[in-house]
């Protein structure tokens, strides 16, 4: 399984920016994974999150 990188913001006043790394077996399931995890926020914050793709980890090792 691949890691892959997305980074979840809003645009407001006081941003708010998460980096989420989803295990996946492929591109289309890591973006149903992504859009799951962004109804999450955006139900707990009560705001629009937007999603932006960031990535592929290939080893479980940080990219920092």
């Amino acid at each position: 399984m691949k890691q892959y990188v997305f980074s979840f913001y809003t645009d407001q006043t006081k941003p708010m920016v998460r980096e989420e790394a989803i295990l996946a077996d492929g591109m289309m399931d890591a973006f149903l994974k992504a859009k799951k995890i962004m109804k999450a926020y955006e139900k707990e914050l009560g705001i629009p999150v937007r999603v932006q793709y960031k990535g592929v980890r290939y080893r479980n090792v940080d990219i920092a």
